[in-house]
């Protein structure tokens, strides 16, 4: 199923079964999608303290418009790489079955992981 961006450009929605207890199959995906990505965003809400401190330890604060919260962009690397794909599920699901503790991952390959896992998409 595909959707279009606010630029044009296709959107491919990238299901996955919201409903698991592990988040093996988001990190399949994020898996292979960081193999062809050089480039990263993370963005967490202000109160996200915690998610906000462990994605500081791969990238630096980028200055943006979002009042409510902090993006952090940094460069792929393995380590980066080893991190995000070693995270537990959290337990935390009562509003989202969350599969990261990041609301948002964007990549520079136009992978997207947002709401905390629950839609991936790729331009």
């Amino acid at each position: 199923m595909e959707k279009m961006e606010e630029t044009g450009r296709p959107v491919e929605a990238i299901e996955i079964n919201l409903s698991s207890s592990s988040n093996g199959e988001w990190r399949a995906v994020m898996a292979e999608k960081l193999k062809g990505a050089a480039r990263f965003e993370i963005h967490c809400w202000n109160e996200e303290q915690g998610e906000i401190k462990m994605a500081l330890q791969y990238g630096k604060l980028k200055e943006a418009e979002w009042s409510y919260g902090k993006v952090i962009e940094g460069t792929v690397t393995k380590a980066f790489v080893d991190f995000l794909l070693t995270l537990p599920k959290p337990a935390d699901t009562e509003i989202y079955n969350k599969m990261t503790p990041f609301f948002s991952i964007f990549l520079d390959n136009g992978f997207s992981s947002e709401h905390y896992g629950t839609e991936l998409n790729q331009q």
